[in-house]
């Protein structure tokens, strides 16, 4: 899979301003259209995130801009990965925090079913506060550890996603019993990409050969990346 161009800021042209505009713009430079009614709902989840963010600090930067260039648009670099693999797909978010990027991804892709898995308590309060400003959006917030995963039954997801600070083999490990045969496992990453040694393919951790995908944003202009790994056909 080839990086995606940068996020489009033509020289000479005003700045792109609007939350709607940014939203569109960015998606577009990660190869994905929004239509309006998504551009609607990532607005109402913008709104609630800015929000409680003022109260919880959820993610650093306040500014709306900001969320929109360094989150939301950068939760949705995995969505044509995710889009790829049909329609009525289950997906997880690991550590999901502040919704990123589970929600972001809920609303472009159009899944079957987002679970956001989220431990701490107020952070778990945000999520269910979005879930409730989103009543078309298919979210299901579950307060857990990764490892505490146990009622969502074995196999039963297309992906897992995780933008949170979970190790390759805390993800790995977390992932491989919720993954269907064949099933990804993403996450994203900061910096240049560069395969680990440790995420070769082996029959014990149950998942094939790390692969990447590389992305820019252009605020902050830096290339970030996908590691993405498919649970193995044959364990």
């Amino acid at each position: 899979m080839t990086s995606g161009p940068a996020y489009p800021m033509p020289h000479g042209k005003p700045e792109v301003t609007s939350a709607s505009e940014r939203l569109r713009s960015g998606a577009a430079a990660l190869g994905v259209e929004l239509d309006e009614v998504a551009v609607a709902r990532l607005e109402t989840f913008l709104d609630e995130l800015e929000r409680w963010n003022s109260r919880l600090n959820l993610v650093g930067e306040h500014g709306r801009e900001a969320l929109v260039d360094r989150h939301i648009i950068d939760s949705l670099a995995a969505a044509s990965v995710l889009a790829a693999l049909g329609s009525g797909i289950r997906i997880a978010d690991l550590g999901s925090g502040a919704g990123l990027p589970g929600i972001p991804l809920a609303i472009a892709v159009g899944p079957r079913e987002m679970v956001l898995v989220e431990p701490r308590r107020k952070r778990a309060s945000f999520l269910r506060a979005a879930r409730r400003a989103l009543p078309e959006v298919t979210l299901t917030v579950l307060e857990r550890r990764a490892d505490e995963l146990s009622e969502l039954g074995p196999a039963t997801f297309d992906a897992v996603v995780s933008r949170a600070s979970l190790s390759d083999e805390e993800l790995a490990v977390a992932a491989r019993p919720l993954l269907r045969s064949g099933g990804l496992l993403i996450a994203y990453r900061g910096g240049e990409p560069s395969v680990d040694p440790g995420m070769s393919a082996s029959p014990e951790d149950g998942f094939t050969a790390a692969r990447f995908t590389a992305y820019q944003l252009a605020a902050p202009r830096r290339t970030f990346g996908l590691l993405i790994r498919e649970r193995s056909r044959f364990t």
